[in-house]
C-alpha cells in the first residue's frame, strides 16, 4: 500500500516551486490572486443526502502562464467540508460532521473571450488534482466517529471548475471536487463539494 504524506508533498511542491523562480529568473510572470468563497458539501456514506453543509473556504493562487491562453496553478486553502441533516454550518443542524482542511489544488485552465481593451481573458476552464490534509474534525453523527485519528488524514481528490473574469483583477470561479480515497478508516465514506469564490489578482 502506497501512504501518502501531505506534509511532504506541501514541502516538496512550495521547494520546486520556489527553486524554479530562482534558476529561470521568471519570477515577475507569476500571477499571484486571493481567493474566498463557500463551499456546500457531502459525505456519501453517512446516511445523509444532498449538498447542505456550508463551509468557508480561502487562501491564495499562483498562477504561471505556459501560453497566452494557459495556465498552471498551485494554491493553498483552508476549506471546510463535511455533511450536515439541514442546511447550515458547523453545529446548527441536529446531525453534523464539520471537517476542516488544508487544500493543496495543482491544475491547468485554459482562458478563452480575450478582452482586448484592458488586456484579459473573460472566461476559463480548468481541472486538476488537490491533495488535503485533514486537522480538524468535529461530528454528532452515530455513522461518522468524531474521533480524528478514525480518519483518513490524507485526502486526494480530482476537480473541474469554470471562472468568468468581470475586471481584469476580479473574477468568479465554480469548481467540483471529489475525493478519490475514502474520508473514514471504518466505511467507504466519500466526501464531494462544490466551490463558489471571488478571486482577486495582485
Amino acid at each position: 500500500m502506497v501512504i501518502f504524506n501531505t506534509k511532504r508533498i506541501l514541502k516538496l511542491t512550495f521547494i520546486l516551486c520556489i527553486s524554479f523562480i530562482l534558476q529561470t529568473g521568471y519570477s515577475q510572470r507569476f500571477k499571484a490572486s486571493a481567493v474566498f468563497g463557500l463551499n456546500v458539501s457531502q459525505i456519501d456514506g453517512d446516511n445523509l443526502y444532498g449538498f447542505s453543509k456550508l463551509g468557508l473556504t480561502g487562501g491564495v493562487k499562483l498562477a504561471y502562464p505556459l501560453r497566452d491562453n494557459i495556465d498552471v496553478n498551485l494554491e493553498m486553502l483552508y476549506s471546510q467540508r463535511g455533511s450536515t441533516s439541514g442546511f447550515g454550518f458547523g453545529s446548527e443542524p441536529d446531525i453534523y460532521t464539520d471537517m476542516q482542511y488544508i487544500e493543496l489544488p495543482l491544475y491547468i485552465s485554459i482562458k478563452d473571450w480575450y478582452f482586448e481593451e484592458e488586456g484579459y481573458h473573460k472566461v476559463r476552464a480548468h481541472a486538476g488534482l488537490s491533495f488535503g490534509n485533514l486537522f480538524g474534525v468535529d461530528s454528532s453523527s452515530g455513522v461518522i466517529s468524531n474521533d480524528i485519528d478514525t480518519y483518513n488524514r490524507t485526502d486526494i481528490s480530482y476537480l473541474l471548475g469554470v471562472g468568468y473574469n468581470f475586471t481584469k483583477q476580479l473574477g468568479l470561479t465554480i469548481r467540483f471536487t471529489r475525493s478519490f480515497n475514502s474520508l473514514y478508516k471504518a466505511n467507504n465514506a466519500i466526501g464531494y463539494f462544490v466551490t463558489t469564490r471571488a478571486e482577486f489578482k495582485f
